[in-house]
């Protein structure tokens, strides 16, 4: 696949302060301490999902955030929610830098900044480049990588995992850590864990006639509403359905049929 390219709207925030690392390490669902590089999700205290970043732990002690689809006020105020008398600081870098999805093959690094991602089902990365440099790849339309992600059935914060899901739901789990100690959120994973007390789950959807699906689209058997389209790209989607409803089961919409397929989940849990 060639390497191709379209700008994001990822915010950029650096995390600084002495309190800096202790403190994210008590917020967020990643276990910090052993990578320079991870996928973290940041939690309510009910455990439903506020926000997705990739954080990169830097040569100078600090900690860059990078958020897609949120704006950078929207993540310091996750951030910062609970700093009481913490040094931590966290500033807005977004506008320092052109901001970049690529996918395909990795692009040529230069000067650009470029972060590994799992979140498409394709070889992607986030990239930032400095402002006035060219694009580090063919640009190409997002949507197709979004038409990517979704029919391998790859979940996407917040479309398919927002305020009123948690992460378990809809195939998130891998980024959550169950051994970190405590964290925002961290006991109600733990009640999860151990209890399985789940009653939906993000699926792979796909209409059965090759009509084009639509995200908030309801979905019925028997004239009973059982989930709704969180995702949509032509004929395949991700639906959030009843847990207890099987693989094939084939499900009502107000454009025809969709037959419901395997839970959706990241690269990492795939088999």
């Amino acid at each position: 696949m060639a390497a191709h390219c379209a700008p994001a709207d990822t915010a950029v925030v650096r995390v600084s302060g002495e309190d800096a690392a202790a403190f994210l390490q008590g917020q967020c669902t990643a276990d910090l301490r052993a990578v320079s590089l991870v996928d973290a999700l940041w939690l309510n205290r009910k455990g439903r999902v506020l926000a997705h970043t990739v954080v990169s732990k830097e040569a100078d002690g600090t900690f860059l955030l990078l958020a897609p689809r949120l704006t950078a006020a929207a993540l310091i105020a996750v951030v910062t929610a609970n700093v009481i008398a913490d040094d931590v600081i966290a500033t807005d870098e977004s506008t320092g830098w052109r901001r970049w999805v690529a996918w395909g093959e990795i692009p040529t690094a230069g000067a650009a900044r470029v972060f590994a991602t799992q979140r498409y089902g394709v070889p992607a990365w986030d990239v930032l480049t400095p402002a006035g440099a060219a694009a580090p790849a063919t640009l190409a339309a997002l949507a197709e990588l979004e038409a990517l992600r979704i029919q391998s059935g790859v979940p996407s914060v917040p479309d398919d995992c927002g305020a009123n899901e948690f992460p378990q739901e809809c195939g998130l789990e891998p980024w959550v850590s169950y051994t970190k100690g405590c964290y925002l959120g961290q006991e109600v994973m733990a009640r999860i864990q151990s209890m399985g007390s789940l009653r939906r789950i993000l699926r792979r959807v796909a209409s059965v006639d090759g009509a084009s699906l639509a995200a908030g689209s309801e979905l019925s058997v028997e004239g009973k509403v059982v989930g709704k389209v969180r995702s949509a790209a032509g004929p395949y989607g991700l639906a959030l359905v009843g847990l207890d409803l099987p693989v094939g089961t084939v499900c009502a919409t107000v454009s025809g049929g969709v037959v419901l397929g395997a839970p959706a989940a990241l690269p990492l849990a795939k088999a």
